[in-house]
């Protein structure tokens, strides 16, 4: 039954999706200006890396590459839950759906399903434009750490989700969970630039940023063919946060959920 209904959820938005033709063609261009423009700008470090990237392999490119490919999910996970939060009150739809057997789990999880799948395929055209057109190559890469590495940053992106869908739910429009992370994340999450360049009282702030141990942990595993102990620490902290954040983002959604009903506001926009 769980999964019946969590591949009707994916279909359902899938099919939205891609009947949007020009929209998809427009996401296809926009990952390759992206990728070429940061091609360019690591040209101007030519050889000449900066001590900071040395302990990454020391080519600014695929740095940033795996940067702006992996805070994909960040974005997903902040924008994807009130995205269809807003879509279903939008389209008068959000009430009714809360009337059917579909629980809150499910449809907080069935919600984001398509959306985070979307992001997987920019991440894998980001990476294929890199090894094709830009001279990108991983001959370390450790693919399973990198792979638990990504899954622990899925469960966690999404986490932070639900936090923010709970506050669209409540208060219709400004969200400060989204604004928050995705602003601390610019600079603390490590997508442009290490964050050893950081002054001291920054850098330690880091450490609280999930986007930060993501990228750190994919990078160590990506770029450098770090083992189990050596990214040990950044899935850890990627555990810490998806354990705190989705049972209180949950809460959050389940108490803002109670008082849409209480007042009448489920269905308003």
């Amino acid at each position: 039954m769980l999964m019946k209904t969590l591949l009707a959820f994916f279909r359902r938005d899938m099919t939205v999706q891609l009947s949007y033709k020009f929209a998809f063609a427009f996401d296809v261009f926009s990952v390759f200006f992206s990728a070429a423009t940061f091609y360019f700008v690591a040209k101007l470090f030519g050889q000449a890396a900066i001590p900071a990237l040395q302990r990454y392999g020391g080519n600014y490119f695929a740095f940033v590459l795996i940067g702006i490919a992996f805070a994909t999910y960040q974005n997903v996970g902040l924008n994807s839950f009130s995205q269809s939060l807003r879509q279903e009150q939008f389209l008068n739809t959000l009430e009714p759906l809360f009337l059917t057997p579909v629980s809150l789990p499910k449809f907080l999880v069935g919600a984001g399903l398509w959306d985070f799948f979307y992001a997987t395929l920019e991440v894998v055209l980001y990476l294929s434009l890199g090894f094709l057109l830009f001279g990108l190559r991983l001959p370390q890469a450790n693919l399973p750490a990198a792979g638990m590495i990504l899954l622990l940053t899925l469960v966690a992106f999404m986490g932070l989700g639900v936090l923010a869908a709970a506050f669209i739910l409540r208060f219709k429009r400004g969200n400060p969970v989204t604004w928050t992370v995705a602003t601390v994340s610019e600079l603390l999450g490590g997508v442009y630039f290490p964050t050893d360049i950081l002054p001291p009282w920054l850098h330690s702030l880091s450490v609280l940023v999930p986007m930060n141990h993501a990228l750190l942990g994919l990078r160590k595993s990506l770029l450098l063919g770090a083992g189990w102990s050596d990214v040990g620490p950044h899935a850890l902290a990627l555990t810490v946060f998806s354990v705190v954040l989705w049972p209180v983002g949950i809460a959050a959604f389940s108490l803002a959920l109670k008082r849409a009903r209480k007042d009448g506001s489920l269905g308003h926009y």
